[in-house]
């Protein structure tokens, strides 16, 4: 049972793997022979529809010689471009099983009338002048086609019958139409059978779907084969040899199993359980007493192991706070030379001519880039101070409505670049709150700038401010219409260094410390950080704060 099961089993998932890469590798086939039937139908289309424009230019041009004799005397020979080009239609069409007019909206003869989709192509001709051709794939009595349309606009030569004035007769006897030079004359619409091409695709998926069933059957049976003869015949050997053992018969010799790599392995570790069992057995106070021995060794030995763990514990922590110092310095020796940097950037940007555009605006990005470095270090800078216990709030009363009006200054800008619906709503009943406002600006300033970060354009950021569910609580709630976040992922975002996409090919950009940053400014102001979100419909930032951090209590219950 256990070998079929086994079997079967692997055998239906290698069935499943090949069958669902084969089929992947059918219908990307499939579109590519499709894409390039259409490709080369489009360029035949082109070239026939190219050799009936040469042709009407060529008797255009040519129609004195045509209606003048030798001696200048004047016949019309109804050879003109539009005769020309209907029996050149008529004809082509006899010749092959292709379809080639001249169409327009104010036809003169019933030939020359547009179907349904010829209309559509000369109002879209109309309405858009410097469309040069449309094609596309139709059905026309029950058949699969391929429509092309070009455009023919009025020349010079062509004005003579279809000019001004309006309503006179021509030399064919038709009304002028008072048209002008470039105007939209008409157009010439091909129809191309596509059974021809659409037969070839047929053959090909025919003839890759017999290779594909081929070599399914041929690994499938391979498989089979392989896995029966390595791994199923040796299990049930083994199978054999631990019965034999549970029921206490220890003499099993497992040395000459035909088996191959970790089977092999592990029939040798079976005949040596089966050995030391059988001298267990025989020498079973020996052995308790050697084991016993052997046991007080390995516990000493563990109580060395767990006081240098220990110990190795106690240097990790020491080196940790050298990490948060060196950090903490570092970043403060930083931001001197880059604030000097963007300083300089901005006397640059005074003093540079308007009429070097390409200089300022190199030093725009130079400017923009320092201002990033500068978030980034005091991220840095902020997170060494607390992991060192040393960031302090300076807390004052703080008026929601100038932090909004802060970080509206710097969001809006954002938000409109990429086309973003951005709205603050601060209810009204809010009050003062005690809070260090730098620290309560950036909270916020990386949770609206994560939103619209992740959120498209045409999405919408909205922040909404009001007062908590709790008595003396403000509630701050950042919504977006982003990519959201996976439910298995909402808690490691708030983690250091840790982001939504963490592939090096990844579409968003960010060091992932801003969302950790805020939770450990959120938690020094004994508030809440968490989010609510659903994949692909947003997500939703909310930060619960006590109006007064000084009257919570450490213990309280702080649930919703």
């Amino acid at each position: 049972m256990m070998k079929d099961s086994l079997t079967h089993r692997f055998m239906l998932f290698t069935t499943i793997v090949v069958v669902f890469i084969m089929l992947i590798n059918f219908i990307w086939d499939y579109r590519n022979q499709r894409a390039q039937a259409t490709l080369e139908m489009h360029e035949k289309a082109q070239v026939i529809t190219k050799q009936l424009i040469a042709t009407r230019e060529v008797i255009a041009k040519n129609q004195n010689r045509i209606n003048y004799d030798s001696k200048g005397n004047f016949e019309f020979k109804h050879l003109n471009p539009a005769a020309v080009g209907m029996q050149i239609g008529d004809i082509f069409g006899q010749l092959t099983h292709y379809s080639i007019k001249q169409t327009r909206l104010d036809y003169r003869s019933a030939g020359n009338a547009p179907d349904d989709y010829e209309a559509q192509g000369l109002l879209r001709f109309s309405n858009e002048p410097h469309l040069a051709e449309i094609w596309g794939e139709d059905v026309v009595a029950g058949e699969r086609v391929f429509r092309y349309m070009v455009p023919l606009h009025m020349q010079e030569e062509c004005l003579s019958c279809h000019g001004e004035p309006i309503g006179d007769l021509d030399i064919t006897g038709h009304c002028k139409e008072g048209y002008k030079v470039e105007d939209l004359g008409g157009a010439i619409s091909l129809i191309m059978p596509m059974d021809i091409f659409l037969h070839g695709i047929k053959l090909n998926v025919y003839r890759h779907l017999s290779f594909s069933l081929l070599l399914i059957g041929v690994i499938v049976i391979s498989m089979y084969l392989l896995v029966t003869r390595l791994v199923t015949r040796s299990l049930g050997e083994l199978k054999g040899a631990t019965a034999q053992v549970g029921q206490g018969d220890f003499d099993i010799d497992l040395n000459r199993i035909k088996a191959q790599g970790e089977i092999k392995e592990l029939a040798q570790h079976i005949q040596e359980m089966a050995d030391q069992l059988k001298d267990l057995y025989q020498n079973l106070e020996a052995k308790v007493e050697k084991r016993t021995h052997q046991l007080k060794l390995v516990n000493e030995d563990l109580r060395i192991k767990q006081d240098e763990l220990e110990a190795a514990n106690i240097k990790l922590n020491e080196i940790n706070t050298y990490k948060s110092e060196f950090l903490a310095i570092m970043s403060h020796e930083l931001r001197t030379p880059l604030t000097s940097v963007m300083a300089f950037t901005d006397l640059l940007l005074q003093d540079l001519p308007k009429e070097l555009k390409q200089e300022r605006q190199n030093l725009k990005y130079i400017k923009a880039n320092s201002q990033n470095l500068l978030k980034l270090i005091n991220n840095i800078l902020d997170l060494a101070k607390i992991e060192a216990g040393r960031l302090e709030l300076k807390l004052e009363y703080v008026d929601m409505a100038d932090v909004m009006g802060a970080i509206d200054s710097v969001i809006a800008p954002l938000a409109k670049k990429k086309g973003i619906t951005w709205e603050i709503s601060l209810d009204p009943e809010v009050s003062l709150l005690r809070a260090d406002p730098e620290k309560l600006r950036r909270v916020i300033e990386n949770l609206v700038g994560n939103a619209i970060k992740f959120t498209p354009a045409e999405g919408r950021v909205e922040i909404e401010v009001k007062n908590g569910p709790r008595d003396n609580w403000l509630m701050i709630r950042v919504i977006d219409t982003g990519i959201g976040i996976p439910p298995e992922e909402q808690e490691e975002i708030f983690e250091r260094f840790t982001q939504i996409d963490s592939s090096n090919s990844r579409k968003y950009g960010g060091t992932g410390l801003g969302l950790a940053l805020a939770k450990e400014l959120v938690s020094l102001h004994k508030g809440e950080l968490w989010v609510e979100s659903e994949l692909n419909k947003g997500s939703t930032f909310v930060v619960l704060l006590p109006k007064d951090p000084d009257k919570v209590d450490p213990g309280g219950n702080k649930e919703i």
